[in-house]
């Protein structure tokens, strides 16, 4: 090879050796600055893509952090609330007992925002309500939020309590009794006859409580009101409350009094309860209504009750407490 060489430069003469001494440098020199490009040009891409990584990470960091800003502004949203957790309504009073007058509803599911709590009771308001609930009828934060969406659906909160007009259920008492006065005297006198003796039966076996056959009818009729689709032990149950009442003195004396009280018993303003006196109580439910009075009772000493389940005694659909 070197012997090759040797006889190459000496054709090329010393022309051509310089020619080919003086092209190795610049050709070196040419191989250097291209990869210094190279190397520059990779830097700048490395650089790019740590600049680009970086932002990424920073969005990710970012998105995170309000996502999370968003669930606990949620989280926060819902921690003063409560939703009834009841299977119609539940009653929103004037002060914190059970005998204050009602000034709202809070339909099932419904929400409301709490702003005190005195021994068993909230002090809350919702819409343009501003009253007492009962602690043992609602839930809170999480829980509230959960039963509220399944029945109206994610979003702002829409469905709130509503007013009651104490007026218009004095009103709506006012003409239940009118309507019980006149089918008692369109009563043929046989059938109130043999009404009556029922009546006396049962006063007999019922000691302190006065029978007569309006208040066979009534109790029959609020018993049909409040639990027809019942099982007997739920129709004595509600019988049985009513009793409860009348001798605990917390309430009125009379089964009347007890049943018309304002607030309590919805029949008796919806016009439900007058419709079922007008045409007269199932047989069951005279049955239950007779029972009663002659001392039948499948709930002990409890004093109210509400539709679906909840803390207390469970009987059929009803809970008793």
């Amino acid at each position: 090879m070197k012997e090759r060489m040797r006889r190459i430069l000496c054709c090329m003469g010393t022309a051509g050796v310089m020619t080919v001494m003086m092209a190795v440098p610049a050709m070196a020199a040419d191989v250097t600055e291209d990869n210094q490009n190279i190397e520059v040009m990779q830097e700048a891409e490395q650089t790019e893509t740590d600049v680009q990584d970086t932002e990424d990470g920073q969005d990710a960091d970012m998105q995170e952090n309000e996502e999370a800003q968003t669930e606990d502004t949620q989280d926060d949203s819902w921690s003063d609330k409560v939703a009834a957790n009841v299977l119609t309504y539940a009653n929103i009073r004037e002060g914190a007992d059970v005998s204050s007058q009602c000034i709202g509803r809070l339909p099932s599911g419904a929400v409301a925002t709490v702003v005190g709590n005195d021994e068993g009771w909230l002090q809350v308001t919702s819409g343009e309500v501003n009253g007492y609930i009962r602690e043992d009828l609602v839930v809170s934060g999480d829980e509230a939020r959960n039963l509220y969406e399944a029945m109206y659906g994610a979003g702002d909160i829409s469905v709130e309590a509503v007013t009651v007009d104490a007026e218009a259920e004095a009103a709506a008492e006012a003409a239940a009794r009118a309507v019980q006065a006149s089918a008692e005297a369109e009563q043929p006198e046989q059938g109130q006859a043999a009404e009556e003796t029922e009546a006396d039966n049962a006063q007999a076996a019922a000691q302190e409580v006065s029978v007569s056959t309006s208040d066979l009818d009534l109790m029959a009729a609020i018993i049909e009101c409040e639990a027809g689709g019942e099982s007997y032990e739920g129709k004595v149950g509600v019988g049985a409350v009513i009793m409860n009442r009348i001798r605990s003195g917390e309430f009125p004396n009379t089964l009347s009094e007890v049943i018309y009280q304002s607030g309590q018993f919805e029949p008796t303003w919806t016009g439900k309860l007058s419709n079922v006196l007008s045409r007269g109580a199932s047989e069951a439910c005279y049955a239950a209504a007779q029972d009663v009075f002659a001392g039948a009772n499948t709930i002990g000493d409890r004093l109210f009750f509400h539709a679906g389940g909840g803390s207390g005694l469970t009987i059929g659909n009803q809970t008793f407490y």
